[in-house]
């Protein structure tokens, strides 16, 4: 069950939460010191929009880094040894930079499918070619949760493809898609969308608790990739043991 995994996600992160803290302090104190030099910076002005352009870049590769780590810390599923555990900075190695490859891939893949789902139903002005439309999107959205999971499957050191994902979530289609297709929509409209919300529909109170809103903000919006890749990770080593947590009905 989902669940199951869930529940397996917070136990290992538990287990290895020194070597998380040691591995991911700094990427995500550099990731909130740049989301927040972003909001402060943008505006119309054409510099102001590079730099913001720029600083987006640097804000995906430092968030690729704390996504593969935590997935590679918690592939090792064993206990929290800090012995040989060593604090870490930022930095790309060959890993990290194939890791980094595939998240980007997966990343543009997304936008398109979101880009489906945007088209306004006058600019189509057909019923039949909107419906295929949107049943393209679904199917995206579908093939996009089972590539995914060639991310965990990189950071546990394999010379895993694309391939190997379809291949790995082949007969755990519905598993697959519920862990990386639902749930981070699911969190991603809980952690941010219901605080936009709260903006909006009373913008006094927030504004009163501006720096605590703004802050708490920020960090949520930085876990939330670290999150994902938990989930994932542990999703990616339950389908590898062929773990009772992924019997799921299948798509077929």
């Amino acid at each position: 069950m989902i669940l199951e995994t869930l529940h397996h996600s917070v136990q290992t992160v538990f287990a290895n939460k020194m070597r998380l803290v040691k591995a991911l302090l700094i990427p995500f104190i550099v990731t909130y010191c740049l989301r927040s030099l972003k909001v402060s910076m943008a505006g119309s002005e054409l510099y102001e929009e590079v730099l913001v352009f720029v600083l987006n870049i640097a804000i995906f590769l430092v968030s690729s880094i704390i996504c593969m780590r935590t997935q590679q810390i918690l592939d090792s599923y064993g206990t929290d040894d800090t012995r040989f555990s060593r604090w870490q900075g930022i930095s790309f190695d060959a890993q990290q930079r194939r890791y980094t490859a595939y998240l980007f891939l997966c990343f543009g893949l997304l936008n398109a499918i979101w880009a489906v789902f945007q088209i306004d139903y006058e600019w189509v002005n057909n019923g039949v070619l909107y419906s295929l439309l949107l049943a393209l999107g679904v199917a995206g959205w579908i093939i996009f949760s089972r590539l995914s999971f060639v991310l965990p499957a990189i950071a546990a050191g394999k010379s895993s493809s694309f391939k190997d994902a379809l291949t790995l979530t082949k007969n755990k289609k519905l598993y697959a898609f519920v862990i990386a297709g639902l749930l981070p929509v699911a969190f991603y409209m809980l952690f941010i969308g219901l605080p936009i919300f709260m903006l909006f529909a009373n913008p006094k109170f927030a504004m009163s608790l501006k720096f605590i809103y703004v802050f708490i903000w920020g960090v949520i919006v930085i876990a939330i990739p670290f999150i994902i890749a938990a989930i994932e990770g542990t999703a990616y080593r339950e389908l590898m043991g062929n773990s009772e947590a992924t019997e799921l009905t299948s798509i077929e």
